[in-house]
């Protein structure tokens, strides 16, 4: 048969039109967030012998592994509000867990989650499981930009609905969907439950309309209580796997993990069903490590060969394991070893959506997909951090293939992950000169991130409310002492020269020391970003705050406000995606 001119020019279109559609279509977005999971209990970690996900590991062989993600806290509720946010939860006010008895308090609302900024693309939007944000009336999920919820409000629950043992009297109260109560019937299990919402939600997603999806499975497994069904326990111990277990708690958290990866499976055959599964982003983590054996109150967690667990700043604490899957988009069979932060989520999801970040919105993570896809570095000299306030204050700190650490009493250790993964102390660096102005740097680093850390909004406890009020608090007029001065011992006074952040300056401010009330900052190039500048007095309290200022080519001028006096001050510059601190002394 001859083909015709005409016939060619049609099949062209219809190729190219389609190639279009497939790149140009914003993905729907499916986010698996699990609670308490340590590092090796998934099998694409080179998990534990006596564990089993065998879907997921399907998925993320067929996806990008990432052998470095970062939970923004070692506390499921910090964990989560900075996951939603984009931003270290320490920065608002929510660096400690909200009480389940308390129902006052919420994440501020002058956070715009990203929930919201996905809604206001179009996507139709859900989160099942566990919120942990906020129980009072405006910070319920549906106030937060989701428009379905189903789940608890609370931090837990029991696995079997209508139980009323097994738990405290928030995990054992009705589930909601919506602003109303579920009315579940009784003697379901949980994990099984929310993997079933997760079908209907994709299913319903479908039959409503044509708009993109986005899906949070927030599950609370395996988080304690440690409950798992009698034949999900049954399959591990018998063929195919046939694992021996001498301690229950691990042979109860191992059925719990296989629970939630047989949702999985229910959760992707949805999407193929639908014909979704191609035009779908997966993403799959931790909200923080888990509860191994080297925990006071093991709950049956493996974090393999990281030092620590849930609640630490070792790699065990925050280090989580995380996949992407997306086909013909994100590169299969691949594994990024560069480092990204939960906090990374937030510009990456509102980018795949065609959105924009809302204007005047803080954001502490990159929209990593780029990376991802060329396996470029995410964060080349570049810190992640994480604190865990307590009576004294755990710091972690990664950049590249290091790792400081300090339990909050100003000694530091500096390991090197590529070969001490364990942070075994016995090949600190933190003494070796040829580490030591990289050590200063990374501290200095997470000081300056320190001053922007402000008074907790609300505690988990009444005790971990005294222990800041003695020990933290910048407003207890008891306290002589910051708690920086002493986590950061040493490295609290700063020299005027320039703080290189990235390893390389994008500018300076003049005059400085300063005695007047015009301030320039001046910058090594043409700057075409808006220029938002934070003023921080010694105590770290916000003193002045800036935003698009007037610039002229590589300069921008500040007045300084006249309530400002002698001392010295913290000046922190952000134009675009980059920032740069400086100390300025006004005489």
């Amino acid at each position: 048969m001859q083909v015709t001119n005409k016939q060619v020019f049609i099949f062209l279109f219809i190729l190219i039109f389609s190639n279009f559609k497939n790149y140009s279509q914003s993905p729907n977005i499916v986010f698996i967030l699990t609670d308490d999971l340590g590092y090796a209990d998934v099998g694409f970690n080179n998990g534990a012998e006596d564990i089993a996900t065998p879907n997921l590991d399907n998925l993320a062989a067929n996806g990008t592994i990432f052998s470095s993600a970062y939970a923004a806290h070692p506390f499921c509720g910090p964990s989560r509000a900075g996951i939603m946010t984009g931003r270290y939860p320490h920065e608002f006010g929510a660096q400690f867990n909200l009480s389940d008895a308390d129902a006052s308090n919420g994440v501020t609302l002058s956070e715009t989650f990203f929930s919201t900024a996905l809604q206001n693309e179009g996507y139709n939007t859900g989160v099942i499981g566990k919120w942990h944000l906020g129980q009072p009336d405006g910070y319920r999920p549906n106030q937060r930009g989701f428009d379905y919820f189903y789940g608890m409000l609370f931090g837990g629950h029991v696995y079997t609905t209508g139980a009323t043992t097994g738990g405290t009297q928030y995990y054992t109260s009705p589930l909601r969907e919506n602003e109303n109560l579920a009315g579940e019937p009784n003697g379901l299990y949980i994990t099984d439950l929310f993997s079933d919402k997760g079908v209907e939600f994709i299913n319903n997603a479908e039959t409503d309309d044509s708009d993109p999806f986005f899906l949070f499975m927030s599950y609370n497994a395996p988080h304690t209580p440690l409950q798992a069904l009698n034949s999900d326990k049954a399959i591990l111990t018998n063929p195919p796997y046939s694992y021996t277990y001498t301690n229950n708690n691990r042979h109860n958290y191992a059925a719990m993990v296989y629970a939630v990866d047989r949702g999985v499976k229910k959760l992707v055959d949805a999407l193929v069903a639908n014909g979704e599964f191609d035009n779908t982003l997966i993403v799959f983590m931790s909200d923080n490590g888990g509860k191994s054996e080297t925990h006071q109150n093991y709950a049956g967690a493996n974090n393999g060969l990281l030092r620590g667990d849930k609640g630490d700043t070792y790699e065990g604490g925050f280090r989580v394991p995380m996949f992407m899957h997306w086909p013909n988009q994100i590169p299969a069979g691949a594994t990024f070893d560069y480092n990204v932060s939960a906090l990374d989520l937030y510009p990456t999801f509102v980018n795949l959506a065609g959105g924009t970040i809302p204007a005047g919105k803080e954001i502490d993570g990159k929209n990593i997909i780029n990376n991802v896809i060329n396996n470029t570095n995410t964060r080349d000299g570049e810190s992640i951090y994480s604190i865990r306030h307590r009576t004294l204050n755990n710091v972690g700190i990664r950049r590249d293939n290091l790792k400081a650490y300090s339990s909050g009493n100003g000694s530091w250790f500096l390991f090197d992950l590529n070969t001490n993964i364990g942070e075994n102390n016995a090949e600190d660096l933190s003494t070796d000169p040829a580490y030591k102005d990289i050590l200063e740097e990374m501290i200095n680093d997470a000081y300056l991130w320190s001053l922007t850390n402000v008074e907790p909004d609300f505690f988990h406890s009444s005790g971990a409310a005294t222990s800041w009020f003695n020990n933290h608090s910048n407003n207890n007029p008891s306290n002589t002492t910051l708690w920086q001065d002493i986590t950061f011992n040493g490295f609290t006074t700063l020299s005027i020269e320039d703080i290189k952040l990235n390893q390389k300056t994008i500018g300076r401010i003049y005059p400085n020391p300063i005695s007047e009330s015009q301030l320039s900052i001046m910058f090594n190039e043409k700057v075409l970003d808006e220029v938002n500048v934070i003023i921080y007095d010694a105590l770290g309290r916000t003193v002045q705050m800036e935003k698009n200022l007037s610039k002229e080519a590589d300069k921008a001028v500040l007045t300084l406000n006249s309530n400002i006096s002698k001392g010295n001050y913290f000046v922190k510059v952000t134009v675009g995606n980059k920032t740069f601190n400086k100390q300025l002394v006004v005489n």
